[in-house]
């Protein structure tokens, strides 16, 4: 069964009047408005209305035109309140010019009308406002996938919210603060958020926010496939919307319905819901969950093998998704048309398709995607009997799995359901204390004005003295156009400042993206020790990204293990990295080399071709230590190049010299040599590149060198191998001490 689900979350509550008879009635209006604030506020409110009919293009016309009107009533002095409310509204009108943006899913821009709001809302103090562009920031935020920067926002917007008191925000601050964190995978922090969504919801006694709450809920609990919980949720989420007449929430409570009822394999159940939810969206003119309707019908069609019929509706939900622009829909299309072209054996297609999924996915931080999109990859790859590149794809489809679903994580959401129902009678008992400190901080707020308006004539009495020191009031004058040019300065160089952040976040989130990439093509611990169970990987990169690497693969009953030091570090090195990974993966699974002495050879032949290719002189490539351990015949063979193999024999290291040449360009390259090494009880293997030996550091500032290395390692090697670890890695750290780390450090530990 595939895992392409859309569920439904989040449904704003629609009017009874519809959207097109609110817009006649603001263009009726702002046909007889003059050029003044009133002007802005119905340009203001057309472009909110367009962006809540998914009319993204006229919402973003509007926004801006209010934006011109907004530079002109101050230019021209024709606005009837004070500047501040001008501002206000210009900071609405970024905002309103944000939204549409993000639906449109240009996220880029979105987020610079959304800092300009912020600023002006700085300004004037706008509290209110400044929530509200915290909040829109975020999901910006969440849409690049950097759900770190997103749930920092979302928490100061609900800091504000509590001190303004306003709980209906707070509830809304919550759910987002859940769909944070669920876009990530994290569902027990997600729970907790929507259950405090709920919380408040319930204490409010707001029926459709409380179902909007309990369907929330029902959702994670669906991701989980904790079936029994979602649907006592869903199910109060579905009565609640029934009985309140609410069709926009009702349609995403029947689509988690229908979800389970698709997991259940009641596909008869499924469609009619479909169906339903279909209906109503029609009526509602809500495109996107119309997409919605039309993808999981594709999915349930899909199940029961009917594909021309699959492939009708996925193209449907497709189409409306690409008019409105909702990437993250686009990239589920993609996805199910892929999987359906691949029952189909169209595989070229397919292939377009899971390689859209994959790019589309990436840029826009969609884990539960790239799972999926690597998973049918892997399939894809098998079925057209490219077995490497299959096992590459699912290697990737592993490592997001397991980072999105574990056991933890489910034994996590229901202590998070255990603690709301205590927290929730508690609340109902902290509610009835918050009213009676309420009713003293009224008498409390009556004696502070009468104080303050005391306080008041007083500061007027001393005004008027000062009026009459005209001396003072020239030199304040003169001093004040100081500050005033000084602020300006200071303004700029913030500016500038900012800027100059942005860009470095920027690059550093690249960069982070990156190291995510490196590390899925490294060994799991998982596997590392499922193979090797008596072994330790000591692993330091010096940046973000690295140029060592470690690599291990299995063949029958062979294992092989290196550890390698790629030309350079960070980014330049990962990228060689990458190269020469993807060389040694080719030489043993390819072309079917055991021989360590061969299996480099070809890699050096594989790296060289790939530089080739850039018409260019490349002289990158890599050190290596690489050793194969067949654990039938109990065979120790070693091949390096330019870093030793160490192993310990009667309490002393012994040291096996590489072939002093690279895997790379060479003058006059000869083939590696393979050593046989006789294996004795308990013997251990240390593969290492040169970053521990070459780190400054001690009292002396100088390097660490092997010497020291190899008595740190003979002096250690009786310890269980989880300890030597951690002493390589304590003295590493003390002997650097507040000195920059020169190089990545790779030293891997192995017990036979």
């Amino acid at each position: 069964m595939i895992n392409r689900f859309l569920i439904f979350l989040l449904f704003a509550n629609l009017s009874c009047i519809s959207q097109n008879q609110l817009l006649d009635s603001l263009f009726k209006l702002l046909k007889h408005d003059k050029l003044d604030t009133t002007k802005l506020i119905h340009l203001n409110k057309i472009a909110k209305e367009f962006d809540n009919n998914n009319a993204y293009d006229s919402a973003i016309f509007y926004a801006k035109q209010s934006l011109k009107m907004n530079d002109l009533v101050i230019a021209t002095g024709t606005y009837k309140k004070s500047v501040d409310a001008v501002l206000k509204l210009k900071a609405l009108a970024y905002n309103n010019l944000g939204n549409p943006l993000y639906h449109q899913s240009n996220y880029k821009e979105a987020l610079e009308n959304h800092i300009k709001a912020l600023a002006i809302r700085k300004q004037i103090n706008d509290k209110k406002g400044l929530s509200s562009s915290y909040n829109n920031m975020a999901l910006v935020y969440v849409a690049f996938g950097n759900c770190d920067v997103a749930l920092k926002y979302f928490f100061e917007s609900l800091k504000i919210e509590k001190e303004l008191n306003n709980q209906t925000s707070i509830a809304t601050r919550y759910n987002n603060i859940g769909l944070a964190y669920e876009s990530t995978g994290n569902y027990p922090d997600a729970l907790k958020a929507y259950l405090e969504a709920l919380k408040v919801s319930e204490l409010l006694g707001e029926q459709s926010d409380i179902a909007m709450a309990y369907n929330m809920i029902g959702g994670i609990y669906f991701s989980q496939h904790n079936f029994s919980e979602a649907l006592k949720n869903i199910n109060k989420s579905i009565d609640i919307y029934m009985k309140i007449e609410d069709p926009s929430g009702l349609t995403g409570a029947y689509n988690n319905l229908a979800g389970i009822y698709f997991y259940q394999k009641k596909y008869q159940e499924a469609i009619d819901l479909h169906n339903e939810v279909l209906k109503i969206s029609e009526q509602l003119g809500r495109k996107s969950t119309q997409a919605k309707s039309h993808h999981n019908i594709a999915l349930v069609y899909y199940e029961l093998h009917q594909y021309p019929e699959a492939l009708l509706s996925s193209l449907k939900s497709l189409k409306i998704n690409e008019e409105i622009g909702e990437v993250s829909s686009i990239v589920s299309s993609y996805g199910i048309n892929g999987d359906i072209y691949m029952k189909q054996k169209q595989f070229a297609l397919a292939r377009t398709c899971f390689e859209k999924v994959k790019t589309m996915a990436r840029e826009i931080g969609d884990i539960i995607s790239l799972k999926s999109g690597f998973h049918s990859l892997a399939v894809l790859d098998s079925l057209q009997g490219d077995y490497k590149s299959a096992f590459i794809d699912y290697k990737f489809y592993v490592l997001y799995r397991d980072s999105i679903d574990n056991e933890e994580t489910r034994k996590q959401t229901i202590q998070s359901q255990m603690t709301y129902d205590f927290e929730k009678k508690e609340a109902i008992t902290k509610a009835e204390h918050k009213k009676e400190l309420e009713t003293q901080s009224i008498l409390s707020e009556e004696k502070s004005k009468k104080q303050k308006i005391i306080l008041a004539s007083v500061v007027l009495g001393l005004l008027f003295a000062l009026v009459f020191a005209g001396y003072v009031f020239r030199s304040l004058r003169i001093s004040n156009k100081q500050k005033q040019f000084i602020e300006v300065q200071k303004k700029e160089v913030e500016h500038q400042k900012h800027l100059v952040e942005e860009s470095q976040k920027e690059i550093i989130d690249s960069i982070t993206y990156a190291k995510r990439i490196q590390q899925a093509i490294l060994p799991s611990h998982q596997e590392i020790e499922k193979l090797l169970p008596n072994s330790f990987v000591f692993y330091k990169p010096k940046d973000i990204v690295a140029g060592d690497f470690y690599w291990l693969e299995h063949k029958k009953d062979i294992v092989f293990i290196a550890a390698a030091d790629s030309t350079g570090h960070g980014v330049p090195g990962a990228m060689v990295s990458v190269v020469c990974s993807n060389a040694l993966n080719r030489a043993v699974n390819e072309f079917d080399l055991i021989d360590t002495g061969k299996i480099l050879d070809k890699t050096r032949e594989l790296v060289l071709e790939t530089f080739a290719k850039s018409g260019e002189e490349i002289k990158d490539g890599m050190d290596i230590s690489l050793l194969s351990i067949n654990k039938t015949t109990r065979k120790i063979n070693w091949s390096g190049a330019n870093n030793p193999l160490w192993y310990v024999l009667n309490n002393q290291l012994v040291e096996i010299k590489p072939d002093k040449q690279p895997i790379g360009k060479t003058d006059n390259p000869l083939p590696f040599t393979r050593h046989e090494i006789e294996l004795a009880e308990n013997s251990i293997f240390y593969l290492l590149t040169d970053g521990f030996a070459d780190q400054f550091g001690g009292p002396k500032g100088k390097k660490f060198k092997y010497k020291q290395l190899s008595d740190l390692l003979i002096s250690v090697h009786q310890q269980p191998l989880t300890q030597q670890a951690q002493i390589l890695q304590s003295t590493f750290q003390i002997w650097k001490d507040n000195l920059e780390q020169v190089d990545d450090v790779t030293i891997i530990g192995i017990k036979i």
